[in-house]
């Protein structure tokens, strides 16, 4: 496994891009002055006077509340209370914030622009302008999460903006938005017992904070709650007229079509939500929907899955399925065309093929062409679909439902925030560069506990029309700096970085080897390579507890919940799981069990004294019930992960984790070795891919890209961009010098992250070579598949848990210095790690630490 170099290379990497980084949103000029500055500025706050706010007249309703936070947040820095001038209610004096509506030349964007004696934000609709007013208080030191993380402010008596104008800001994708998803574990519990009992569930007084929340974060959309536990969106009293008073648009998941919550609004027996049985029955309970919600924003979610979130009821086949969806399309867009008394085409629809739905698309299902087809991930984060050619044209877009949070096969993710930005800036910056462009929505499960997955999601569906692969490991840093301070934001960076390498390589909720509902099966991590696991663990939480112990008092809840507690979480489950599998081999090997038993009990107690503390303690108990041992813990999780198959036998030698391997040998350094090079240590050249002699790139620039942070090894490699032209006679490379001391026949392997193909059918390739030897072809398997054969899960299921996939080929190295050439074939080709191995060593064998001179 490696975990130490591993964590060491993506702190290296993100360190130094770190150290060059901006503010996460300098974009233009207008920005706060620090005390003494000479140069031309505007005094939001000066002299113990703050500048008006001066409404637009007629000012939306999102305009007037932005208006209302902006005051506050000013408030809340310097103290000072701005007046909010409306249209007739007077003037004001000296310095003034204008708001104004103005085409400024795109959906929902915004500008700036300040003079010593006003500040104006210009937004090209309601929302625009609203996300340029939140714009104004991340400008002045106010988080986004200053009050869903209780992240403080910092005082300061005056306020001064530089003078200057902004370019346009715009959004990139047209509809970025959040799906509230398995909130029974968290959300609505908290809802429903701390936050507004009153409702008895989410109601208007959560979503308004939740609105508020989404505007700060640049989003527009939103799939409410609709787990069986919560009461449906639109039948909880006040809650869509909250949604158009925020102005966010009202959407419904991708098994809820017509806005409907199968789950808590069906009130006819399961079995007659069957279209072909049933159909009246159907289309009224659709219907009803239609009428009524005629006002605010919606998109409609159009199609048909059955009730809790499973395949379609009523037909045999794929070619009735087919046959039913495009029937139930027509019978929706019908009853859609006559209650809003328009054609169908101008009513926001959109359509997700998830699971086996995406089959029947691919095969002919035939959707509208004004729809907006939302493609789906496989629930681990990798995209599952990229558009062909034709599909860019549809008239109705594009767009990608995506997880960083998951219940369901083969293992849940619903705990802690732990996924790699780099994943998600790969994954969905090819989704944009192949045409997803009008719609991104991100399962967030509970909101807290995926705070920065979700933060950077939406940041980058602002901003994936200008980004790079820097944009990952410079988010962290600068969340960090921005939520924590400067001085602290390198060690929090890296702090984060090692924590969500840990987890990339196994994340907490996963740290059993079988698969839910199977036959137990032991580690596949050796001795060593647990206690070096470990023992990053507590070098983490050592250096967590030094940041938290030097912060300011009023940061330290904050940081708790959004560093502490993730980390502590994944420091404590890993001893639970790790010391006990130790103690098991203990057994096994007549050694002593008792001191790994004990450290696996400290573990089970630290994990339930931290989630007691989330709830308790934390912002004065205003948290309570937001965390649920008793929902995220593999131990008593009810759904899934539950092993009711997994009790484990008796430890025998063969049911245990492997002994740990001989120390390896001193790193040979041949004649000629140069720093960079690889070397052949204990029969094997290990190779982090990002670690490149030479590359070779496109007269177009296209080429092999490092992506701090992607990967196991922290600097995965693969082609930017993805539309790079790969059929012509020259291809993209990337090079590798290496030394083999013997001679004779070797295997290749490549490691990968499990993407899918870039074009639908077909698989991934890349082609590798030795020197001037013709390049030899590889395939990389992809796919995916939820079903189950003879207890055994398929192989996706098993590279989706583990975030990486294998391929692999037999080579002949004579001894010497070789060059090993990674030649493109397809885009989309993720490359991690790459082992020569000679003889000897089996087929699971993933290689020692990397073999590289220094």
């Amino acid at each position: 496994m490696n975990l130490s170099k591993s964590i060491t290379t993506t702190l290296i990497v993100a360190t130094a891009i770190c150290a060059a980084s901006g503010t996460l949103s300098a974009f233009g000029s207008v920005e706060w002055v620090a005390p003494g500055s000479d140069a031309p500025s505007f005094p939001l706050v000066a002299n113990g006077r703050a500048a008006g706010i001066v409404l637009p007249p007629e000012a939306p309703e999102v305009v007037k509340i932005a208006a209302g936070d902006l005051a506050e947040d000013i408030e809340s820095v310097t103290g000072t209370n701005p007046r909010i001038v409306t249209p007739g209610s007077g003037t004001t004096t000296g310095p003034k914030v204008i708001l104004r509506m103005k085409d400024v030349g795109r959906w929902e964007a915004f500008r700036f622009s300040a003079t010593p004696e006003t500040l104006t934000i210009d937004g090209n609709d309601p929302r625009g302008l609203a996300f340029g007013i939140y714009e104004l208080s991340r400008r002045i030191g106010v988080s986004p999460w200053n009050w869903w993380a209780d992240v403080p402010v910092t005082k300061r008596k005056e306020l001064h903006l530089s003078a200057g104008t902004d370019p346009i800001d715009q959004p990139a994708v047209k509809f970025r938005g959040i799906f509230i998803n398995d909130e029974d574990w968290g959300l609505e519990p908290w809802s429903s017992k701390t936050f507004e009992p009153e409702q008895k569930g989410i109601g208007p007084k959560t979503y308004a904070r939740v609105f508020e929340l989404l505007l700060r974060l640049r989003a527009n959309y939103l799939w409410p709650g609709m787990h069986p536990t919560t009461t449906p969106f639109h039948l909880q009293p006040g809650n869509a007229d909250m949604a158009d008073r925020y102005a966010i648009v009202v959407g419904s998941s991708h098994a809820e079509p017509m806005l409907r919550n199968n789950g808590g609004e069906w009130k006819h027996p399961e079995k007659q939500f069957n279209f072909l049985t049933h159909r009246d029955k159907v289309l009224a309970y659709w219907e009803e929907r239609a009428e009524k919600r005629t006002y605010g924003e919606s998109i409609f979610t159009i199609g048909m899955r059955g009730i809790h979130d499973s395949p379609i009821m009523g037909p045999r086949n794929q070619k009735e399925r087919i046959e039913t969806l495009e029937e139930v399309f027509a019978a929706q867009r019908d009853m859609l065309a006559r209650h809003f008394r328009k054609p169908a085409a101008e009513i926001p629809q959109m359509f997700c093929p998830y699971k086996e739905v995406l089959d029947d698309y691919n095969v002919g299902l035939e959707v509208p062409d004004d729809v907006t087809i939302v493609w789906p991930d496989d629930n681990y984060g990798y995209v599952r679909r990229f558009p062909t050619a034709e599909e860019t044209k549809r008239s109705g877009g594009l767009g990608v439902y995506y997880h960083v949070s998951y219940s369901g096969m083969p293992q849940s993710w619903l705990w802690i925030d732990t996924w790699p930005p780099a994943v998600t800036w790969a994954e969905m910056t090819r989704a944009y560069e192949q045409g997803s462009r009008t719609l991104w929505v991100v399962n967030c499960g509970d909101i807290k506990g995926c705070e920065r997955s979700t933060e950077f999601f939406l940041d980058l569906a602002w901003h994936a029309d200008r980004t790079d692969p820097e944009a990952p490991a410079r988010f962290i840093r600068e969340t960090a700096a921005r939520d924590f301070g400067e001085k602290n934001a390198d060690a929090i960076a890296d702090i984060l970085a090692r924590m969500q390498a840990i987890n990339f390589s196994r994340k907490t909720e996963h740290l059993q080897w079988h698969l839910s509902l199977t036959p137990y099966q032991p580690t596949e991590l050796d001795e060593s390579e647990i206690h070096e696991r470990l023992d990053a663990c507590a070098a983490l939480l050592r250096d967590c507890e030094a940041v938290e112990n030097q912060l300011p008092p009023e940061s330290r809840d904050a940081f708790f919940q959004l560093v502490g507690y993730p980390v502590g979480i994944t420091v404590a489950a890993n001893e639970r799981y790790f010391r006990a599998e130790l103690a098991r081999a203990d057994t096994a090997r007549g050694r002593s069990p008792d001191a790994n038993r004990a450290a696996a009990g400290k573990g089970e107690e630290r994990v339930d004294q931290l989630t007691a503390r989330f709830n308790n303690e934390i912002a004065g108990g205003k948290w309570k019930h937001i965390v649920s041992e008793n929902g995220y813990s593999p131990k008593a999780w009810p759904r899934f992960q539950r092993d009711t198959k997994a009790k484990r036998p008796e430890p025998t030698k063969d049911n245990v984790c492997p002994p740990a391997p001989p120390a390896a040998g001193e790193l040979p350094r041949p004649k000629g070795a140069k720093p960079g090079d690889f070397v052949e240590r204990d029969h094997v050249v290990s190779i982090h891919a990002g670690n490149y002699s030479q590359k070779s790139d496109l007269a177009s620039g296209a080429g092999w890209r490092v992506i701090p942070g992607l990967g196991r090894s922290g600097n995965a490699v693969t082609v930017l961009p993805s539309t790079a032209d790969l059929t012509g006679s020259t291809r993209p490379s990337i090079s590798y010098r290496f030394h083999r001391s013997t001679t004779g026949p070797a295997t290749l392997r490549v490691r990968l992250l499990p993407t899918h193909p870039l074009i639908p059918g077909d698989g991934l390739r890349l082609a590798v070579a030795i020197d001037d030897n013709p390049p030899v072809p590889l395939a990389v398997t992809a796919g995916f598949d939820t079903k189950r054969s003879n207890e055994r899960f398929s192989a996706w299921q098993t590279r989706v848990i583990s975030n990486a996939t294998e391929t692999s080929a037999e080579i002949n190295v004579a001894s010497g210095w070789h060059t090993l050439r990674l030649i493109a074939v397809d885009a989309g080709v993720v490359v991690d790690k790459i082992t020569i191995e000679f003889g000897g060593l089996p087929a699971s064998y993933e290689g020692p630490e990397e073999t590289i001179i220094r």
